[in-house]
């Protein structure tokens, strides 16, 4: 396996839109967070008011425990064990080998989305936007959305792209 800089595995939040990108997935983080980056493939890492560190997966739509702490996630991101199972380095590994690589705002890409195919498919693998790859998981994921009284509706609600000028 070819050797991976740390930019070629995860993007650092400073680098993201990440209201936008968290605007793709409208109810599924609650309460106040600290964005902290992004893996290559789109997975929104991000910590808590009580300093848990938890992973917006885009391939299940679901938010997981990542770490205690920001100190206990920066330990995880220095173990090869865990690059490979949480921010795919062998697939990145593989993708470099291939010649693909991606632009600042932009995330490796499934196309289509594993939900279709059951799995990962590495040959399908392409650049994409990373606003618009989120909308895609997002939308291939959607869940239902609880409703919240009108006084707790969101100000800045996102729109699904193909309801734009429709009321």
């Amino acid at each position: 396996m070819s050797s991976l800089t740390w930019n070629e595995l995860f993007v650092e939040a400073h680098h993201l839109d990440f209201e936008g990108l968290l605007l793709e997935w409208p109810g599924l983080i609650k309460g106040p967070i600290r964005p902290m980056g992004a893996s290559v493939f789109g997975d929104l890492f991000f910590e808590t008011k009580s300093g848990e560190v938890q992973k917006l997966d885009v391939l299940e739509g679901e938010i997981h425990p990542v770490a205690r702490n920001t100190e206990e996630f920066a330990a995880l991101m220095n173990s090869s064990e865990w690059q490979r199972l949480n921010l795919l380095s062998e697939g990145v590994a593989l993708l470099k080998e291939r010649g693909l690589s991606r632009e600042p705002g932009q995330f490796f890409a499934f196309m289509p989305h594993p939900a279709f195919v059951g799995k990962i498919v590495w040959s399908s693998v392409r650049p994409l936007s990373a606003i618009v790859w989120n909308s895609i998981c997002a939308q291939t994921l959607a869940k239902p959305i609880d409703a919240a009284p009108p006084s707790e509706t969101p100000e800045r609600a996102k729109k699904s792209w193909w309801k734009f000028g429709r009321d």
